[in-house]
């Protein structure tokens, strides 16, 4: 398991300090990677013991194995920048995406959908965009109407005149640390409204302000005459159609019996 989801699937049990000891690893990995608990706490500020905790607290058994899980995600790295099969990366990429989707708690997400009063969905670039229309086309089949908005950032500057209590918000996201949305989650968790986020996998602050997440992988290529690096978005559209065909299962299965 990587680092950052470790660190997202435990992030709301992190004090504040646990939250600034996690941040410094994770963007200081290289110097945390090759380096000893005591010279850390000396960079850092922080005491042995509080980075100690830090790592228990994100399901480490400790500061060696914190070093183990930088050292193999390294490796992998190495292997991804060097290698050109990229149909290999490619499937890695996939069942990596598909693994951590049948580990996450489904059912949980589609009990807020089906509970919903009306779900819009929200996506942060014009990607993500191409995907939330997909989703959308794809909860129409089941008949659930959605509502996808612009990608304009005015149009979510005031969200409370269009989601209102008992509504669900799906929000698509590279980054996932887009400043625009994250104000609209704060608006929107103010209302008691659900979200269900979409991002890639890395330490992100919309993953960790949602009440669901759903992770993807992203594939990236050196493309053209010039070798420039482009991120391309497989996972994240079969990510959708698999969710979709996931939710339809539990609809059925949790349909009223007829008398």
């Amino acid at each position: 398991m990587k680092l950052e989801l470790m660190i997202n699937q435990k992030y709301a049990q992190l004090n504040e300090t646990d939250k600034e000891i996690v941040t410094f690893i994770v963007q200081h990995k290289s110097f945390v990677r090759a380096s000893s608990l005591e010279r850390v706490a000396g960079e850092s500020l922080f005491s042995k013991s509080s980075i100690f905790r830090a790592c228990k607290k994100i399901g480490l058994t400790g500061y060696s194995q914190l070093q183990y899980l930088l050292q193999a995600e390294s490796a992998d790295e190495d292997v991804t920048t060097t290698s050109s099969d990229y149909l290999s990366q490619t499937v890695k990429s996939l069942l990596w995406t598909v693994n951590q989707f049948k580990g996450t708690k489904v059912d949980e997400v589609y009990a807020d959908i089906a509970n919903a009063g009306s779900i819009y969905i929200y996506a942060t670039g014009w990607i993500q965009q191409i995907a939330a229309e997909q989703l959308q086309r794809d909860l129409f089949l089941l008949g659930i109407d959605t509502f996808v908005f612009p990608p304009a950032a005015e149009e979510v500057a005031q969200p409370r005149h269009n989601v209102k209590v008992g509504d669900l918000v799906i929000i698509i996201s590279y980054s996932g640390m887009n400043t625009t949305v994250l104000h609209f989650m704060d608006s929107l968790k103010m209302q008691g409204i659900k979200i269900v986020s979409f991002t890639s996998f890395r330490q992100n602050q919309i993953a960790q302000a949602s009440d669901h997440n759903l992770y993807f992988d992203v594939v990236s290529k050196k493309i053209g005459t010039q070798d420039r690096q482009e991120n391309f978005f497989a996972n994240l559209h079969i990510l959708m159609d698999i969710f979709t065909m996931g939710l339809s299962n539990y609809l059925t299965n949790h349909a009223p019996k007829e008398s």
